[in-house]
């Protein structure tokens, strides 16, 4: 990192363009991209609407899993390419101190997948996530880093999960402390004292309207006094209401605990004057700019790693405090909807320069290899994006930015990269594609 020119940018008013806007303290506020549309709170999609989108993204989207229609057990064969999908790296790796990791690591590592426990038919057990866990390609907390000193990208770290997830084990390691899981969003191995275990017909699906984080994050209690953290669930996160708030009195959820292997449901108790409301928020472009700038100025987290979002888990969040359960990574979450334009290979800028100009902010996706940025609307011709990133290149320095942050589309211009806008590779409309059906009215989106 020493060869890198790092540059800080103040939290309140970030703007990254060239050059840096006088206008910046206005650019960084909600209200000034939705006051430019001409209808903010018409709904995109209805619940309706929105359970045929869900549909939709989880049968493209192989990482994703609907928990309570997985099968009884998993083949051998679909097993062991679960397990493989990310192979041991065979190139030179790095661990906490910037010392080379050895190849008896990797060994060790391998010897822990436990493949050769692996059967022909292997049972899939039922669990709920008691509290925040990362997800991990393959059974260990240590690091594994491209380079010396890059603690911000740990190569092994999937993504994290947050209480009250359903999840389903498919595997476990030889140590018997790391279960291989299947999440929402992705397949990963996860500590196993992260979970509570319960039988698959006694699984407590949720009933009514759930308590929705709206907030960047949300804490919840053990106690009414709001004096003992049990949880901070972010943006999106639904727990079960047993008691609405009052006056003065907080909301009462079911919240998952871990009794022994099992699981036990207590109460949890969230501020009456949390960001949080009962049900999801309407699909409105309003909804979704506030809710995007809710989180401006946040530090990035690769993988979600301390808590922290990245660019895929920005996004996310946003619209899953809007019921839409979009993919884990970016790559996915570029064919989700309704694709605009697509670029493939080294093929013209044109359609993807023709999309931008007709792209409506707010529901806009922008997708370029390894990032996406949410499209908020235009200033004197030139687009404008939120987006949680890390930095860009100017010319052979790299300039870190490594949070939330409002853009125009020409960071990178000077750069053999290339800018933001000359590396869209897709724009994307997150709405219902032609022909999409809605769920079975008695099952859950």
């Amino acid at each position: 990192m020493k060869n890198r020119l790092l540059h800080i940018i103040p939290v309140f008013f970030l703007v990254v363009g060239s050059p840096l806007l006088s206008s910046a303290k206005t650019v960084t506020r909600a209200s000034y991209w939705i006051n430019r549309l001409d209808n903010p709170d018409a709904v995109v999609l209805t619940s309706l609407e929105i359970g045929a989108l869900n549909r939709t993204i989880l049968e493209k989207t192989d990482q994703m899993a609907d928990i309570a229609s997985l099968p009884p057990a998993v083949s051998h064969e679909q097993l062991i390419e679960y397990l493989l999908y990310d192979p041991i790296p065979d190139v030179t790796r790095f661990d906490l101190h910037g010392k080379r990791i050895k190849k008896e690591f990797f060994a060790k590592l391998y010897r822990n997948m436990n493949l050769g426990e692996v059967r022909e038919s292997n049972e899939v057990k039922f669990a709920v996530v008691v509290r925040r866990a990362d997800i991990r390609a393959f059974p260990t907390d240590e690091p594994v880093l491209k380079w010396p000193g890059s603690l911000e990208f740990d190569t092994v770290q999937y993504s994290s999960v947050y209480p009250p997830e359903r999840v389903a084990l498919l595997h476990t390691s030889r140590d018997g402390r790391w279960g291989f899981f299947q999440t929402g969003t992705v397949r990963g191995w996860m500590r196993l004292d992260n979970v509570a275990f319960e039988e698959r017909e006694k699984a407590d699906v949720a009933a009514g309207k759930p308590l929705v984080v709206t907030g960047s994050h949300v804490n919840v209690y053990s106690d009414r006094k709001l004096e003992k953290l049990l949880a901070r669930l972010p943006m999106g996160d639904a727990l079960q209401l047993r008691r609405e708030k009052g006056v003065s009195s907080p909301w009462v959820v079911k919240f998952p605990e871990k009794a022994g292997d099992s699981l036990k449901w207590v109460n949890g108790y969230v501020d009456a004057h949390a960001d949080a409301r009962v049900g999801f928020l309407p699909y409105t472009k309003r909804n979704v700019l506030t809710q995007a700038f809710k989180m401006l100025g946040e530090k990035y987290g690769w993988g979600g790693k301390n808590g922290r979002r990245d660019c895929s888990e920005f996004v996310k969040d946003i619209f899953a405090s809007m019921g839409i359960k979009l993919p884990r990574n970016s790559h996915e979450q570029s064919s989700v909807g309704v694709i605009l334009a697509q670029k493939a290979g080294s093929g013209s800028g044109t359609e993807i320069a023709g999309a931008l100009k007709e792209a409506e902010p707010g529901i806009t996706l922008l997708g370029l290899d390894r990032h996406i940025m949410l499209y908020i609307g235009s200033k004197n011709g030139e687009p404008y994006v939120i987006h949680q990133f890390v930095g860009y290149r100017t010319g052979k320095r790299f300039r870190m930015v490594n949070r939330v942050a409002v853009t125009s589309l020409s960071p990178g211009g000077r750069s053999k990269r290339g800018s933001f806008k000359s590396r869209i590779r897709s724009v994307i409309e997150v709405i219902v594609p032609a022909g999409a059906k809605a769920p079975d009215q008695n099952r859950p989106a």
